[in-house]
């Protein structure tokens, strides 16, 4: 997930406590702006461009939603027409990061 840190470290490194914390911050940014989603689109474009200068992939941002999926079931308790609510949120999120992650990674 982030370079150079064994996964065994991730728990008591600063610098992934850091990363965590942008991350629910931005997550609580796009649950708020809901109500506007060109906003929340642009906030996702934003985040895609930065991972894809990363070389950040689909596939890292896929495994993520397997967690926020897991966190949703085990931790929040949702029913499935709930969880299906949010599926559709995390799609539109990941849409729009994925629009400008791709185009990074075609840019390399």
């Amino acid at each position: 997930m982030i370079k150079n840190i064994p996964d065994d470290e991730y728990l008591t490194n600063p610098q992934f406590k850091a990363h965590v914390i942008n991350l629910m911050t931005s997550l609580n940014l796009a649950v708020e702006n809901m109500n506007q989603p060109e906003v929340v689109a642009a906030m996702m474009n934003k985040l895609g461009e930065s991972h894809g200068r990363r070389k950040i992939r689909e596939q890292n941002f896929q495994e993520l939603k397997e967690v926020i999926v897991k966190m949703f079931i085990e931790v929040l308790k949702l029913d499935e027409t709930t969880l299906g609510a949010w599926g559709k949120t995390v799609d539109f999120w990941y849409k729009h990061i994925f629009e400008t992650l791709n185009k990074a990674e075609q840019t390399r």
